[in-house]
């Protein structure tokens, strides 16, 4: 039987009626017939007749009633099976012999592989895999057993997923009032229970972490309960539920001054509770001891409130502390201020006194130099006018002194205009441009070639980046780097020279490399200085002031100089110069 044609016990009856009225007026109407062909002699019973056609007529009429009434009950039917069909309650109607006669869309819905047409079992259909018996929760079963509601959540298995559901079953009577059936009325409860098991969860979470938290927390209701106290709260405070079951017994105990306890209730009613504002209040614990706490709540719901507390008494300490560090550390600042400024006006006195002082320097090197150089050049001369007009009459002994004279002022007016080439560097501004470095650096090497005519000098020279500079100021430190690879290579049957350079950071930094005589490197502090040299002037030419010339033209644009070296492996000067815009 499906769902479709399982109409209510009184629709059967009232066709079983309407059949009978029919069969029984078809006789009457026989009879009626039969009564016409009898004699004339026979007409005593024509009222007869006329009472049987007065019955027909009143048959016809009430078997137009119970049409109109099964009319009405078919519509009533319809009405009932649509409003059955549509709730999202999953409705069934199951038999004695756990048969299901009838599902409803939704139960259709939830399980759709039930084939009305194969008579299912109720434990069988419902439960996948398949169960061999009635449920033992089933209370549709206790229902057909006893004809009360019976009500139970089941879990049924679906797969691999597990579905719950509310059942409550009402019996089905004939008129007799047996049980003839139970009606399920069924209710998916599966995302409600997973819900609630994830709410369970949750607040087992809540609670575990409340229990762990390193500060004091409360659940209080709004009559002013304690409904839950951490054991930090009892840690802090030396209270338990037991002393402080309710909120006006802790302000009792927390707070003994009446005072004091009618302002730290205005102020949990004012801003703690209502606004969440978080206050610092002095308690009294259990032990008598006071501290300082630090009390906020939250609204957990509007029946509860989460009231949580911390122990600041010794960070209260570490303020004042630092408060009054403070207020020394200022006073100290103060008097060194005081002091930094006389410091700093004896300073600026003395930076103008220096100003002045090596602005003198500068003048007096400068016409040290030039005073000199007048004299050296006279001596220089003279001497070899002597050689040229009284040559002939000198021995050799005299004319190597008068060439020793001529040499040695010659290096002089040499050191001189290196002198006053270096007192110069100082006083000179800075003339930025760009500056193509592999093609200064050729330059200057062929210029060299011709002062070196006769040598075997070999040049390599890397990529190296452009940079902005003073062009005049760094083609003196090529030449001088250049110069020193070249003359201290000499020992060598060729002199190998190479220039590279790479960037970093914020500067670019540039190489000359050689193949000489090289250098212990713990004497590289003195290269750079002036006059300072590492090998006697009988062996290499020179006044000591080329390297230290680099080394100020390089600083003045913010540079370094530093060098490497192995002796008799060569030697690499490095320099680098910062990059500017």
């Amino acid at each position: 039987m499906t769902a479709q044609n399982n109409a209510p016990f009184f629709r059967c009856h009232s066709r079983s009626i309407l059949s009978l009225i029919l069969h029984k007026s078809a006789i009457l109407i026989e009879g009626i017939y039969a009564m016409k062909e009898l004699p004339d002699s026979q007409s005593k019973h024509s009222r007869h007749v006329e009472e049987l056609q007065r019955k027909i007529d009143e048959l016809e009429e009430r078997l137009e009633q119970f049409e109109r009434i099964e009319e009405k009950l078919k519509g009533s039917e319809e009405r009932y099976r649509s409003v059955i069909d549509n709730v999202d309650v999953g409705i069934a109607l199951i038999s004695p012999a756990m048969e299901i006669i009838s599902l409803n869309n939704q139960m259709k819905r939830w399980f759709p592989f039930i084939d009305m047409g194969d008579k299912p079992i109720c434990y069988k259909a419902f439960n996948n895999p398949p169960r061999d018996s009635v449920c033992s929760y089933c209370p549709t079963c206790k229902t057909l057993q006893d004809g009360k509601v019976h009500k139970a959540v089941t879990s049924t298995p679906s797969g691999e997923k597990m579905r719950h559901f509310k059942i409550i079953a009402s019996p089905l009577r004939d008129k007799k009032g047996e049980v003839v059936a139970a009606i399920e009325m069924v209710d998916d409860i599966t995302k409600k229970k997973r819900a609630a098991n994830l709410l369970k969860e949750e607040r087992k979470i809540f609670f575990s972490v409340l229990q762990k938290a390193p500060y004091g927390a409360v659940i209080i209701d709004r009559k002013g309960k304690y409904l839950y106290m951490n054991e930090e709260f009892t840690t802090i405070t030396g209270y338990d539920l037991k002393d402080v079951p309710r909120g006006i017994d802790w302000f009792l105990e927390a707070y003994p001054d009446p005072e004091y306890r009618k302002k730290v209730l205005k102020a949990w009613k004012e801003d703690i509770s209502v606004k969440g504002i978080t206050r610092t209040f002095t308690i009294q614990c259990k032990n008598g001891v006071e501290k300082d706490i630090e009390f906020r709540s939250t609204k957990l719901n509007n029946d509860r409130y989460l009231s949580m507390l911390s122990d600041i008494t010794e960070r209260k300490k570490f303020e004042a502390a630092l408060l009054k560090a403070r207020d020394e550390l200022e006073l100290r600042v103060a008097e060194r201020t005081q002091e930094l400024v006389k410091l700093n006006h004896d300073l600026e006195e003395n930076i103008t006194l220096l100003k002045g002082v090596n602005a003198e320097l500068e003048t007096f090197s400068y016409s040290i130099s030039h005073d000199l150089k007048t004299p050296t050049i006279a001596v220089e001369g003279f001497s070899r006018i002597l050689l040229e007009r009284y040559g002939e009459k000198l021995d050799t002994k005299a004319k190597n002194f008068l060439r020793m004279i001529g040499e040695s002022t010659s290096q002089m007016r040499e050191l001189i205009d290196n002198l006053l080439a270096y007192s110069a560097l100082g006083r000179k501004k800075l003339k930025f441009s760009l500056i193509d470095m592999g093609r200064m650096v050729g330059e200057v090497f062929d210029q060299l070639k011709v002062v070196y005519m006769g040598r075997s000098i070999y040049l390599s020279i890397n990529p190296t980046p452009t940079i902005n500079a003073d062009k005049t100021m760094i083609r003196q430190v090529i030449l001088n780097l250049l110069s020193n690879a070249i003359k201290y290579s000499r020992v060598k049957a060729q002199a190998d020279v190479k220039f590279g350079g790479w960037s970093e950071p914020g500067r670019v930094v540039y190489y000359v490399q050689d193949n000489g005589v090289g250098f212990p490197m713990e004497h590289m502090g003195r290269l750079f200085e002036v006059f300072e040299r590492l090998h006697p002037s009988e062996e290499f030419e020179g006044t000591g002031i080329g390297l230290a010339t680099v080394k100020r033209i390089v600083q003045r644009h913010g540079g370094e100089v530093w060098a490497q070296s192995t002796v008799n492996e060569g030697a690499t000067f490095y320099f680098s110069i910062p990059i500017v815009s």
